[in-house]
């Protein structure tokens, strides 16, 4: 019963909560499930293709932004389970990427749930390849509480991490820290904290971190990057989607720059930590084909219009804009009237 009280605290149940008697069995079955289906039965398989049935595939446009590999900026060269990066090619990666969120946001995790299986759809190495996962801490909610059980049993796709919801107060140390060890054995070569905000083309993703060193390595949009936004702040990578190789999830596990230091501005904070310590030898700038929308802003160095070869897009703060980037990527081009 231990993982079961534990959870129970995770979910905000205990002393004082307002959750009835009535509502107690289905809390305590989604909470049970949501225990089991996270965290032990099945930690590391739930591919993207198993979220979701249903839907509708669309033809190549994303099998169209390959594009180049990720460019090194560093110069320089994953602790991924031996026996499994024996069996695997060279070429082969594995993401895992945390959507980070809030428990309420339904709507939003339905959205890139519905997003991110299409494009499984289309490219089905994608399922191989990329595991994405919906991170939020510790659910307080009693009304949350049984809506997320549900989403945990029915997708499989939500992490809960033992903390405080918050945004730049450790949540992303606690993610890399709980990742490196409930993943340990998963055979991950990057893990990427991402915003819940950010349209991540996962084919393109994937074909830029083929050509990336699998240790030691950081990728992202990088920043500042002009004399204006940020400057003089040491180099880090924008909050909207960055990746760590395996072994820095690790490290970051582990360090004192982390676990001493890590209340401030997440994105920051994280080149912070690799920055004081060394480490991230080899850094990935994937600018122009990560940038922030811009609409009627004027374009920067980090704001764009978008591009056939786009690995991400970031600032989708409304269904507006949402719908203008996917239809600007042609995702609903597989819609036929059978459909409706």
């Amino acid at each position: 019963m231990s993982s079961s009280s534990s959870l129970y605290k995770q979910l905000g149940f205990g002393a004082g909560s307002p959750v009835s008697a009535s509502h107690l069995l289905l809390l305590v079955l989604g909470a049970g499930f949501l225990a089991l289906t996270v965290f032990v039965v099945h930690p590391n398989e739930f591919r993207i293709q198993s979220f979701f049935s249903g839907g509708c595939g669309r033809p190549g446009t994303d099998a169209a932004v390959a594009a180049s590999p990720a460019k090194n900026v560093s110069g320089g060269t994953s602790d991924a389970a031996a026996a499994t990066t024996a069996a695997r090619s060279p070429d082969d990666v594995r993401v895992l990427i945390g959507i980070q969120t809030l428990p309420s946001k339904y709507e939003r995790r339905n959205l890139l749930r519905t997003i991110y299986s299409l494009q499984a759809r289309e490219q089905p190495s994608l399922a191989g390849s990329v595991d994405v996962r919906f991170v939020f801490c510790n659910v307080t909610s009693p009304v949350d509480a049984v809506l997320v059980s549900l989403e945990a049993i029915r997708h499989g796709d939500i992490i809960v991490l033992d903390c405080a919801e918050n945004m730049d107060n450790g949540k992303t140390y606690t993610f890399f820290s709980t990742a490196a060890r409930a993943f340990n054995a998963s055979g991950y070569d990057y893990v990427m904290k991402a915003d819940d905000d950010t349209y991540l083309r996962l084919a393109a993703l994937v074909e830029s971190l083929r050509g990336a060193a699998r240790r030691d390595a950081y990728y992202g949009l990088q920043m500042p990057c002009d004399r204006e936004n940020f400057y003089p702040f040491p180099p880090f990578m924008s909050g909207m989607g960055y990746a760590l190789s395996w072994d820095l999830v690790q490290w970051v596990a582990t360090a004192e720059e982390s676990r001493r230091d890590h209340v401030g501005p997440e994105d920051m904070w994280t080149g912070r930590w690799l920055n004081l310590a060394g480490k991230a030898k080899n850094r990935y700038d994937m600018s122009p084909r990560m940038y922030n929308y811009r609409g009627a802003s004027p374009p920067s160095c980090f704001r764009r219009d978008f591009a056939p070869d786009t690995i991400a897009v970031h600032m989708l703060k409304d269904a507006a804009r949402w719908a203008e980037t996917l239809r600007y990527f042609n995702a609903t081009a597989a819609l036929r009237p059978s459909h409706l």
